[in-house]
C-alpha cells in the first residue's frame, strides 16, 4: 500500500506543473477505473489474478480419470485500473516532442503492484516520427485491434506485447512505412531457464519489424514482417560433466496482414498471422532441439510455427453489440526433433495445442466517461495426445477442452 501511495504521489507534481505552466510544459493526466467480474468453467493459462484468460489449460486427469482443470472459478478484480501522463515538450531537432508514462496495477506478485505499461518519447516532424521507449509491439497493429471487453484483446489469436523499442515512421501520402528495433522487458521468450529476456540479450541483435499501413478515410490496410533471434544457451554440459561454450542461436520469421473498415456506427476488422516461435508475442508456438551431441551437450534448434486468423465486428454508439471469431493452428516443427529417450525438448507457449477456436459475442452500453460491457467467450483448444511424431512435433490424436467464460466489466474514464 505504501508503494501504491508513493507512485500516486509521484504523479501529483505533473498535475501541478500543468496548472502553473501550461504554455511551457502542458501535461495531461488520463486513465480509467475498471472493475472486472469473470466466471470461467475451465481453468486456463491466465495472468493478472486470472482476469487475463489466454486459453483452457489441459494438464491431464486424476487417478479416477477426471479432468484436473475442469473446474469453475470466479472473481471480481480492479487491477486493470489504469493511469497515464501525456507530456508536450519543447521543439528538439526541429521536431515537436511528446512523452508518455502509463501504469496499471497488474504487476507481480499480483497484489495491486504497479506495473509499467508505456514509457516513451516521440519526435514528430512533418512526414517522419521517431519513438524511443516502451510501447506496443508493431504486430499489435496500432488502431487495428479487436474491440472486445476481455483484457486479452483477442490473444492468442493476435499478439499482446509491449516492449522497449526504437521505431521510425515515414509517411508518403496515405501510406506509413515503419522500421522498428525491439528488445524484451515483460513479454519474454521461453527456454531452458523458463521465461526470460536472457535469450534475447545474449543474441545481441534486436528483434526487427518492417511494416506498412495504408489509411484512406474509412479503410485501413497493413502488413509486416518480423525477424527475431534468440540464444537459448551460452554453455552446455557434456557427458564428462565438463562445461562447453556454445554460440548456437535460433532465427525466426513472422508475418502479419490486416484490413479494417470503420465508418459511422460500423467497425469490421480482419487479421491474419503466420509465424515461427511467437511465444514472446503471447501466441502459440515455440522451438525445440533438432540435433543433440551427448558428448558435449551441444544443441541446434528448429522453430515451431503456427498461423491464426480473426474477425471482429461492432455496430452502434450508445448500445454496441459485437462479435469476435478466432481460429489458430499449430503447424509443427520445421525440422525433425531430437529423440531423447522417447522425449523431445520443446519450449514455447501452447506448443502442444494443435488448434484452437474462439467465439465471443458482447454487448456494451456507452455514454461519455462510462462503459458497461457484458461478454460471453467460448474458447475450445485441441491438445495433442497419443503418439508424438518427432518428424514434425505433432501428435497422432487430439483431446478437446472448452472454457465458457462470462465477463461483466464497468469502466469509468477520466
Amino acid at each position: 500500500m505504501i508503494k501504491l501511495i508513493g507512485c500516486l504521489l509521484l504523479l501529483l507534481p505533473f498535475v501541478a506543473i500543468s496548472q502553473e505552466a501550461k504554455k511551457e510544459n502542458p501535461v495531461t493526466f488520463y486513465g480509467f477505473v475498471r472493475n472486472d467480474f469473470y466466471l470461467d468453467t475451465y481453468k486456463g493459462l491466465n495472468a493478472f489474478q486470472d482476469v487475463f484468460y489466454l486459453f483452457p489449460n489441459y494438464i491431464g486427469t486424476d487417478a479416477n480419470g477426471k479432468d484436473i482443470n475442469d473446474q469453475t472459478t470466479a472473481n471480481l478484480v480492479s487491477v486493470v485500473t489504469r493511469g497515464g501522463v501525456n507530456i508536450t515538450g519543447p521543439e528538439i531537432f526541429g521536431a515537436k516532442t511528446t512523452g508518455c508514462i502509463e501504469i496499471d496495477f497488474s504487476g507481480k506478485p499480483e497484489i495491486f503492484l504497479v506495473r509499467l505499461r508505456k514509457a516513451y518519447t516521440l519526435f514528430s516532424w512533418t512526414k517522419t516520427k521517431l519513438l524511443v521507449g516502451q510501447s506496443w509491439h508493431p504486430f499489435f497493429s496500432g488502431d487495428a485491434f479487436p474491440r472486445i471487453g476481455a483484457l486479452n484483446t483477442g490473444t492468442p489469436f493476435q499478439p499482446f506485447n509491449r516492449s522497449p523499442q526504437v521505431r521510425l515512421d515515414y509517411r508518403i501520402g496515405a501510406f506509413i512505412f515503419s522500421a522498428t528495433g525491439l528488445y524484451q522487458q515483460q513479454y519474454l521468450s521461453v527456454g531452458p531457464i523458463g521465461a526470460s529476456n536472457t535469450y534475447k540479450r545474449d543474441a545481441v541483435i534486436p528483434e526487427t519489424v518492417i511494416s506498412f499501413e495504408y489509411n484512406q478515410k474509412a479503410l485501413t490496410f497493413g502488413a509486416g514482417i518480423d525477424f527475431n533471434r534468440i540464444k537459448p544457451r551460452v554453455s552446455t554440459t557434456g557427458s564428462d560433466s565438463k562445461i562447453y561454450v556454445t554460440d548456437e542461436c535460433l532465427n525466426s520469421t513472422s508475418l502479419v496482414g490486416y484490413g479494417k473498415y470503420a465508418k459511422g456506427k460500423l467497425m469490421m476488422l480482419l487479421k491474419g498471422y503466420y509465424g515461427q516461435n511467437m511465444a514472446h508475442l503471447t501466441m502459440i508456438g515455440g522451438y525445440g532441439v533438432t540435433n543433440y551431441n551427448p558428448q558435449t551437450g551441444k544443441e541446434t534448434y528448429t522453430n515451431i510455427s503456427s498461423y491464426s486468423t480473426l474477425f471482429n465486428i461492432t455496430y452502434g454508439t450508445k448500445w454496441k453489440p459485437g462479435l469476435f471469431l478466432g481460429y489458430l493452428e499449430n503447424l509443427g516443427s520445421a525440422d525433425p526433433l531430437s529423440n531423447k529417450a522417447g522425449k523431445a525438448d520443446v519450449w514455447g507457449c501452447g506448443a502442444n495445442i494443435m488448434n484452437m477456436t474462439r467465439v465471443s459475442p458482447s454487448i456494451s452500453y456507452c455514454i461519455p466517461k462510462f462503459l458497461l460491457t457484458a461478454e460471453y467467450e467460448r474458447t475450445t483448444a485441441a491438445y495433442g495426445v497419443g503418439e508424438f511424431n518427432f518428424e514434425n512435433g505433432l501428435y497422432a490424436d487430439n483431446h478437446t477442452v472448452t472454457n465458457n467464460g462470462i465477463r461483466l466489466i464497468m469502466t469509468y474514464f477520466f
